[in-house]
């Protein structure tokens, strides 16, 4: 084994996860359990758990802002 190219940088398969492409992740935890409780951004489609948010908020609204997305545009200049 040491010598055949596909071991090499390897990794335990419990220190590594799996993401299944389309699976929804939170951008703070890295968790996907819990899809019904993950809002997405309306600007730069992050996802996060309600749980996990800076602000906690228990009713997520429809559309949604990150707190990037949100500081970024109180940034913003106004014209």
């Amino acid at each position: 084994m040491a010598g055949d190219p596909n071991v090499a940088g390897l990794v335990e398969d419990d220190a590594i996860s799996v993401i299944m492409e389309g699976e929804v992740v939170c951008e703070i935890c890295g968790s996907g359990s819990a899809p019904h409780l993950i809002a997405n951004c309306a600007r730069c489609n992050a996802h996060e758990h309600w749980y996990c948010m800076r602000v906690l908020t228990f009713l997520i609204p429809h559309i949604w802002f990150c707190s990037r997305c949100q500081r970024n545009a109180n940034r913003a200049p106004r014209s």
